[in-house]
């Protein structure tokens, strides 16, 4: 497996719309890696085989950076209305973009660019995590904190070389179900 980035998505002080900047810190700690602040994906990223980044929208100024690469994992939060605790789905390129209003994109948006950009997209996944407080507040809620181990435990399955990305699984501690699959 070649260059693999796992882009954290969210606002930190937003409660747990900063869940994936927790999952990013643990990636960081598993793997020995520092992960690479927006100001530095703006001069060049990381040369390393597997890149870590938290920002607070997609932007199609990243898709430059980011370049050709193998796999792509975004992390992101999603609303108490999916039932799901932790989502894993494996995304493709759609000209889907948020708003003719604003900068940001969404994941498949971002990759449909970037296959535009690179001449094709690579192997990518959405990892979301059940958030219950969107208010402005820093720290996550306890439920949403419970999920940062599993989550990055997710990652760190789909980045090791020959994953089988479609089961399902239990953590047997604290109950945590997740699904991956593909669209």
């Amino acid at each position: 497996m070649g260059r693999q980035w796992v882009i954290g998505i969210g606002n930190p002080d937003r409660g747990d719309d900063g869940v994936a900047r927790h999952v990013i810190e643990r990636l960081q700690r598993d793997l020995g890696l520092a992960p690479i602040e927006e100001s530095t994906l703006e001069r060049g990223g990381s040369g390393a085989e597997i890149a870590l980044i938290f920002v607070r929208q997609l932007v199609p100024e990243f898709v430059m950076e980011i370049g050709v690469c193998d796999r792509l994992i975004f992390l992101d939060a999603h609303v108490p209305s999916e039932p799901r605790e932790i989502v894993c789905t494996r995304i493709e390129p759609q000209a889907r973009f948020s708003s003719r209003l604003t900068h940001c994109l969404p994941p498949e948006g971002f990759l449909w660019l970037l296959a535009a950009a690179a001449g094709r997209a690579p192997e990518s996944f959405l990892v979301s995590l059940r958030g219950e407080r969107f208010d402005l507040v820093q720290g996550l809620s306890p439920a949403a904190a419970g999920l940062v181990d599993p989550a990055a435990e997710l990652v760190l399955g789909l980045i090791r070389p020959h994953a089988d990305h479609r089961r399902w699984a239990d953590q047997p501690e604290g109950g945590v179900r997740w699904h991956c699959s593909d669209p």
